[in-house]
């Protein structure tokens, strides 16, 4: 069986989706931490009163606040609870760390 480009970028889209919604994402930045929770119906809310919604481009998470602020980021494939990762948040343009954590 043959899987193209296209199957496989549902795939991975469905699993990060999976993931994202049955976990958590604990965000660490120079000015704090923060959790962020991601619903099945596209929209997120965090531990410090942000909320906003939530998709995924391809093989990237896209959030946009409330507030109107927001963007896109590559996100890792194969992610599972516990990983971490530094990137750029797209919506304050600082390099900050994610890690899965449980959602709870």
């Amino acid at each position: 069986m043959i899987i193209t480009t296209l199957a496989a970028a549902a795939l991975l889209q469905a699993s990060a989706a999976d993931i994202l919604v049955e976990n958590a994402l604990h965000i660490s930045t120079s000015q704090g931490e923060y959790t962020t929770y991601f619903n099945e119906d596209g929209t997120y809310s965090t531990s410090i009163g942000i909320s906003g919604s939530w998709w995924l481009e391809g093989s990237e998470l896209c959030v946009e606040r409330s507030t109107g602020e927001g963007g896109c980021q590559p996100l890792q494939e194969g992610l599972s609870l516990g990983d971490s990762w530094q990137a750029e948040n797209p919506t304050i343009g600082e390099t900050v760390t994610y890690t899965i954590v449980p959602r709870g």
